[in-house]
């Protein structure tokens, strides 16, 4: 079962085809029954930005660090959905607290 560890938000680029676009994220780090951690990354974009894009579900948030994770949506886009789309990307690679806070400086504990 997942807990709650810490959240926090941050600035970035959001990158499909070359093309970037200034974006705000946010991050919820949830801890597992074995104490290993995910750190879930969502944005906002905007429906019709990534259509001329020409987005097929997948993108890569550019951090302000410079890391790149990649997010991504389920399902078609077309012009009938919202003008928000929100777009997820999963970190599952750092073993505890101390490495996430390491890796991701904009979470709050």
């Amino acid at each position: 079962m997942l807990t709650f560890a810490a959240e926090g938000s941050g600035q970035g680029r959001l990158e499909i085809n070359g093309h970037s676009e200034p974006v705000s994220y946010e991050l919820i780090v949830a801890r597992e029954e074995d104490e290993s951690s995910q750190v879930r990354i969502r944005l906002n974009a905007p429906r019709d930005w990534l259509l001329k894009q020409g987005f097929t579900g997948d993108a890569v948030l550019v951090r302000s660090n410079g890391s790149r994770v990649a997010v991504r949506r389920d399902g078609v886009l077309d012009a009938h959905c919202s003008v928000c789309v929100t777009l997820e990307g999963y970190d599952d690679t750092l073993s505890d607290l101390g490495e996430v806070s390491e890796a991701y400086p904009e979470l709050k504990h």
